[in-house]
């Protein structure tokens, strides 16, 4: 009899316990997921509409629908098919698009260090520096050096 009653106090025991558990694994806030992060290899190709200002433009293929603000830049032909301008006072080098933006820490060229950002106050504060230089810019044509 005895036996009985520890079984019954033993599982009584354990369905409080559970209980507990579950009621405080339940209360912990899920974490957020970061809004930026580091970058040692990227793709143009992740990003939507790029929108491109470099101070320096190295190799790297840009897509068709890209929008580039260039300083200066290894070759002309790069700009084949392309809507380039070129602004001789661009300080800085990312790659913007619809909801993200790639800020690199050297010159726009594959591979180039950087970090990744979703924070729409930055994303929407580099778009807007975009717009403003792209409107002083003067067309970049392939031919030019």
């Amino acid at each position: 009899m005895i036996d009985i009653i520890s079984l019954i106090i033993g599982f009584v025991i354990g369905v409080v316990v559970v209980g507990v558990a579950v009621e405080f694994g339940s209360k912990q806030k899920p974490g957020n997921a970061p809004a930026s992060r580091h970058a040692k290899k990227w793709n143009i190709s992740e990003i939507s509409n790029p929108r491109i200002m470099a101070e320096y433009l190295g190799d790297i293929e840009i897509p068709k629908n890209s929008k580039v603000l260039v300083n200066r830049f290894k070759d002309a032909e790069i700009f084949k098919g392309l809507n380039a301008k070129r602004y001789s006072k661009i300080k800085g080098n990312f790659i913007i698009g619809d909801d993200r933006a790639l800020i690199l820490a050297g010159p726009v060229k594959q591979d180039e260090v950087g970090f990744w950002t979703v924070e729409k106050e930055i994303v929407e504060s580099l778009n807007s520096e975009f717009d403003e230089l792209w409107i002083k810019g003067t067309e970049v044509k392939p031919d030019t050096k």
